[in-house]
Formats: structure tokens, C-alpha cells, sequence
């Protein structure tokens, strides 16, 4: 709010500043050419769009002015009989105050007009008869505050009045519809915020709003970065993990082109142990945005390079562009816009950047619990979908394991991330002409090759985020139904008939709930080393469940292998009507127009869990598939600029609802 004042401070300084330089410099505010009998007065020109531009209150403020510098023109500065009656201000102020305050109230009622044409017609005629008004008022006020004058007692009201029709009156009538508008349009692009012709000009066409126009400069400078910031492999990579690299050397990389980028942007950077990356802006109660710098396993399937993006013209591809490159760029330039345009107030932007979001959120957790960082007052994590996230499901992985023998069969290996659906499982076992025989019936989707006294098979299935496993096919699942059927081996029986289905049937762990949906169950991992069996397995459950009751009937449904739970990432939910959603929701609306889309439950873990006041926001439009986790990992670029101007604009308004709690 005090960020609001300082702009309304110096807004009306300037109008006043404005109208004294036409009140007093030549030929400016009053134009007159004796020779010809001319003298008009533009000021009220001046008047008319500062109230036609901001409101009422600015009407009132240049009306005002306009009054009283008249006044003091009068007094010192008289060029005619007539002026030294101006020194009354019931005649030179009072027409004047009324004039910019009414006008200023009238074009404030015509700024809820949606259509741009119709308001620009109403405001221009508007402007005629306001000019009109002016006069009228001014000249009667003379005649009742003077009319007993000697030098008016020739005249009688109607003269007077008759006057307005003179050359004078009808060139600053006619000045008023034409020079007021002309002035109007420029304006309108210079200063989008305040809306003078709403969403349009004369062409029709859809008027930026001021966070695209702030927003604009940083798109090209994004692609850039982007680019290089999709080449770091940011995989989890537990080869490379030592003391300086808690997540891998490919983390550790992405996490420090983060931190030089905002270095050399001139924020506030700290880099802890290359666990998180903090950037700071400005001091006092906090925004805080949550993104990652890591990213799933690659895959197969890609027609491209997965760690080199690719720009189709309408979209870019490669693995973090989606899920959170992309996003988190987005939303780093929209709060650099910000500070670089003064649209902060007396709050703090943190940005804070993960680096194994997909592996767990140790860096996040290690932030707020181990380093005791204040928690957010608002904010969000931009890795999700618009218009925003008001629900997630809780998480539980787990392990599976049993010591196995399987009879001819030397190794599985499938999956790689807990979270992801197994697009890809080998089996290496004995070769055995009856079981390829049996694989060429087409019950499988697979490929195989003979070496020497083995046979190694591959199961193909189809890669999906682990929120959403029936978007997907498991091939490791494909491979345990394969090998328990053909072998007849009643532990991969069991444990196909427990965890096949994706809503947790098998388990006795199926839960539904309207807002959030169902359960889901998927199984990310696979392993055998010709000794121990081992699953991962990705669980997610709705706000209508005992997680204790469901761990229960897990442990117990799966015996005899052992369950082992590794981690559990609570249940969110926010209510919809709180201050943060319908903030966020607003944002998300105001630039987009989109008044239909709902806030979403999804089963999707993000940083939203692990902190106080943060929501999921974006960054996948509604209707668009951007492959996250799959090969083909897609971004639109028309939406991730929209992104831009959707971020900025949700920092500004969270930071006016801090400052609101402030006063």
C-alpha cells in the first residue's frame, strides 16, 4: 500500500505540474490571436484526460489546479477587462473543480464498457458535452457573481451565453472531440494499467496488459537460458554423489547456472552446499517461489536428443522444459521485471531453486528444517497446471523385496525414477525356443536377442507421470505377468495380482473422494539380481483415507515379501475461497480471460508440500499435454510467455495483500 501512495504522490504532481505550465507559458494553456479575434482556452483539454486516464480522484486534482491557477492568473496577470472578475473563486475554481470531478466520475462509469469501440464513442461525446458544461457554468457564474458590473450590464444571460457559439467556443468544443482522443490512444499503449480504452484500441485489437509489456524484453533472453539450461543433464545421479555434490554432478551444475544467472542480474544469491539455491529480493514479509533445477530420467523414445531443446517454431522439446525449466525461468524473469519496472512494495521475493525435487525434496526439507528459513507468508510452486493447485494427494513409496529364485531367469531391471511409469524392462534368461514362441503370439509388446546360451528380452510399455500411471503402460508389470504365467511362479502371481491394479484393489487400498478423486498405485522399479527381488512402488491417496489403516493392509496383502515404507509426503489442501487461491485464481484469469477453468486436486507431489502457504501454479495450460515425464517433453512458447505475465502479476497482487495486512 505505501508502494501505491508513493505512486499516487507523484501521479498528482505531475498533473499539477502539467497544468501550470499550460496556465502559465505563452500561447499553451491560453491561445489568443487579437488579428483574427480568436481566444480559446486548452487547459481544460488537459483536464479531460488526466479524469479520462485515471478516475475521479485525478479529475478532481487537475480540475482543481486549472481553477486555481486561473485564479492567480487573474490576480497578477490580468490580460483583459473581463479577468479581474476570475479573481472570485466561486467563478474561476468552483466551475473548474466540478468540471475534472464529474468528468472523472462519468469516465470511471464508462470504463466498465467491455467493448473498446463503444467506450471510446461514449468517452468522446462525453468530452463534447463536458466542454460544453465548462463553459456553461463558468459564464453563468460570471453573470451571477457580476452580472451587476458595469462592464457586463450590457449584456443579459442569453448574450452571455450566446457567446459559446462564437468562434471560441465552438473551436474548444471542437478541440475537446478531436485533440483529447488523438492524445488518448498513444497513452492508452504507453500506460496499459490504468485501461483508458479497456482491453482494445481502435482496431479491435486485445490490449497487452502492463505485466506482458514489462514482461516483453525478457522473452528472448529466456529462450536463451532455456536452452542452456535444458543442455545440463540434471538427473539424479547417485555415481557422482560425494560431499560438494549431494545430488550428483549434473545437479550441482543446473543449481549453479542458477545461481551465476541471478548473480549477474544483481540479486541477492546464496548457493547451500548445492542442496538449494536461494535468491533473494528485497527485505520484509516474503513471496516465495518454490522450483526445481533436476529432472527425471530421460527415457527411450525420443526422436531427438533429450538434453538439447529443440524450437518446432510454435514449441520448444526436451527433457525440463515442462517440468521445471521452463516453468521456473518463467517465473525468474517475471520477478526481474518487477524489480527492474519498481512494481515491488514493502515485501520480499525469495526464489528458492531445489535440486532433487524428483528424487525426494531433501534440498527444500534441509532448507526449512536443518537451516530454520523463515516459512512463506504466500507464494507458489510453478510446476503444475493453471489455473492453479488447491489439492494434492498424499505419497507413500515403498519397497517390496523377498529373497527369489527364478528357475532360468538371471535378472530384471526396469524403471528408474519411483515416479514414473516403466517404459522400459529387460529380462535376461536361458534361451528357450518355447518361450519365444510363446512371446511371438503378440500377448506382449517386446524384443529380444540370443546371446550365445541366453536370451534377453525387452519389454516395451509407454512412459507416464506416476500421478497418472493409466496414462501410461508398465512394461515392468508386462514383464511380471509374462515370466509368472509362462513359469507358473506363484510369487510373481501374487504379486501381479497385487499391485496391477492402478487404484489399489489388489492391496485392499482403494480410496475415492469427490474433490481429489482416487487412490493410485505405481510401480516405478523393478529389480532382480538372481537373488532378491526388489519394487518400488509409488502410492497416492485422497483426503478421505487413514493412511495408517491402508499401510496396514498393504504390509499384510503383500506377504510373503516385505515392505519397507521409505518416505511419505503429506496430503494439501487449501480451501478454494482463502486469500492465496483466489489471488492466484484472479491472476491467472485477469491475463488469460479464461473465467471457466477450475482450480485442480491432482495426485502430483510438488514443493507446495513442503512449506507453509504455497500452492501449485502452473505452468501446463488447460487442454495442452506437454509430455512431462514422457519422451517428447513439450512447451508451448505462447504460453510459457503468457507464464511471464501471469507470474508477475500474482507477485504484485500476493505482495498488495501483505501490505493489506500490514495497514
Amino acid at each position: 500500500m505505501k508502494n501505491e501512495n508513493v505512486k499516487s504522490i507523484a501521479r498528482n504532481a505531475l498533473i499539477v505540474a502539467v497544468i501550470a505550465i499550460m496556465s502559465f507559458v505563452p500561447y499553451v494553456g491560453y491561445i489568443g490571436i487579437p488579428a483574427v479575434g480568436i481566444s480559446i482556452t486548452t487547459i481544460h483539454l488537459a483536464v479531460l484526460i488526466f479524469a479520462w486516464m485515471f478516475g475521479w480522484k485525478e479529475g478532481l486534482v487537475s480540475g482543481l489546479a486549472f481553477g486555481i491557477f486561473s485564479l492567480i492568473k487573474a490576480a497578477t496577470m490580468p490580460n483583459s477587462p473581463i479577468d479581474v472578475y476570475f479573481v472570485n473563486p466561486l467563478i474561476s475554481v468552483l466551475p473548474r473543480v466540478l468540471f475534472g470531478f464529474l468528468a472523472g466520475i462519468i469516465f470511471d462509469i464508462l470504463r466498465k464498457i467491455r467493448k473498446p469501440h463503444v467506450r471510446l464513442i461514449s468517452n468522446i461525446i462525453v468530452c463534447g458535452i463536458m466542454t460544453l458544461f465548462h463553459s456553461i457554468l463558468t459564464l453563468s457564474m460570471l453573470y451571477v457573481m457580476a452580472g451587476n458590473k458595469e462592464q457586463l450590464q450590457t449584456f443579459t444571460y442569453f448574450s452571455l451565453i450566446l457567446t459559446l457559439v462564437s468562434w471560441n467556443g465552438l473551436l474548444e468544443l471542437a478541440a475537446s472531440i478531436i485533440i483529447t482522443p488523438l492524445l488518448i490512444l498513444p497513452l492508452d499503449k504507453a500506460f496499459p494499467d490504468y485501461e483508458a480504452l479497456y482491453h482494445g484500441t481502435l482496431k479491435g485489437r486485445k490490449r497487452a496488459s502492463i505485466y506482458e509489456t514489462i514482461t516483453l524484453n525478457s522473452r528472448q533472453e529466456l529462450l536463451e537460458n532455456l536452452g542452456k539450461f535444458v543442455s545440463i543433464n540434471s538427473v539424479f545421479d547417485g555415481s557422482t554423489v560425494d560431499k560438494n555434490n549431494p545430488f550428483g554432478k549434473g545437479v550441482s551444475k543446473a543449481l549453479g547456472f542458477i545461481e551465476k544467472l541471478a548473480r549477474n542480474d544483481g540479486f541477492t544469491v546464496t548457493n547451500y552446499e548445492n542442496k538449494v539455491v536461494e535468491i533473494l529480493c528485497g527485505e520484509g514479509k516474503n513471496i516465495t517461489i518454490l522450483a526445481h533445477a533436476d529432472v527425471v530420467p530421460a527415457g527411450t523414445g525420443w526422436n531427438q536428443d533429450p538434453f538439447k531443446m529443440v524450437d518446432h517454431g510454435d514449441r520448444l522439446t526436451g527433457r525440463g522444459v515442462a517440468d521445471d525449466k521452463g516453468p521456473l525461468l518463467a517465473a525468474y524473469y517475471a520477478m526481474k521485471a518487477i524489480r527492474d519496472n519498481h512494481l515491488q512494495g514493502d515485501y520480499q521475493i525469495r526464489f528458492i531453486v531445489g535440486g532433487n525435487e524428483e528424487s525426494g525434496s531433501a534440498g527444500v526439507e534441509y532448507y526449512f528444517n536443518k537451516l530454520k528459513k523463515v516459512q512463506p507468508d504466500f507464494g507458489f510452486s510453478p510446476d503444475a497446471e493453471y489455473p492453479l493447485i488447491f489439492a494434492e494427494k498424499g505419497i507413500v513409496n515403498f519397497e517390496v523385496k523377498k529373497k527369489l529364485t527364478l528357475k532360468h531367469v538371471y535378472s530384471i531391471d526396469g524403471g528408474e525414477a519411483s515416479n514414473s511409469v516403466i517404459e522400459k524392462c529387460v529380462v535376461v534368461l536361458d534361451y528357450d525356443t518355447d518361450f519365444i514362441t510363446y512371446l511371438d503370439d503378440g500377448r506382449y509388446d517386446v524384443d529380444y536377442i540370443r546371446d550365445e546360451d541366453k536370451l534377453i528380452v525387452t519389454f516395451k510399455g509407454k512412459a507416464a507421470h506416476g500421478s497418472t500411471p493409466e496414462n501410461g503402460f508398465n512394461a515392468g508389470m508386462a514383464a511380471i505377468k509374462c515370466l509368472a504365467n509362462y513359469f507358473t511362479n506363484k510369487d510373481l502371481l501374487q504379486l501381479y495380482a497385487c499391485y496391477s491394479n492402478l487404484q489399489g484393489y489388489g492391496l485392499d487400498a482403494f480410496g475415492n473422494s469427490d474433490e481429489m478423486g482416487h487412490n493410485s498405485l505405481n510401480v516405478g522399479i523393478i529389480k532382480f539380481d538372481g537373488k532378491e527381488f526388489e519394487m518400488i512402488v509409488n502410492f497416492r491417496y485422497v483426503d478421505t483415507c487413514d493412511i495408517e489403516d491402508i499401510k496396514r493392509n498393504i504390509k499384510e496383502h503383500s506377504k510373503p515379501f516385505t515392505i519397507n515404507f521409505l518416505g511419505e509426503s503429506k496430503l494439501l489442501h487449501y480451501p478454494k475461497e482463502s486469500v492465496l487461491v483466489q489471488t492466484l485464481l484472479k491472476a491467472y484469469q485477469d491475463e488469460t480471460g479464461d473465467l471457466k477453468s477450475e482450480p485442480k486436486a491432482i495426485g502430483g507431489g510438488t514443493y507446495a508440500k513442503e512449506a507453509n502457504n504455497i500452492v501449485a501454479f502452473g505452468m501446463e495450460f488447460p487442454g495442452w499435454n506437454s509430455n512431462m515425464h514422457s519422451p517428447g517433453e513439450q512447451v508451448r512458447k505462447s504460453d510459457l510467455f503468457k507464464s511471464l505475465s501471469i507470474y508477475a502479476k500474482a507477485i504484485v497482487d500476493l505482495g498488495k495483500e501483505l501490505e493489506k495486512r500490514e495497514d
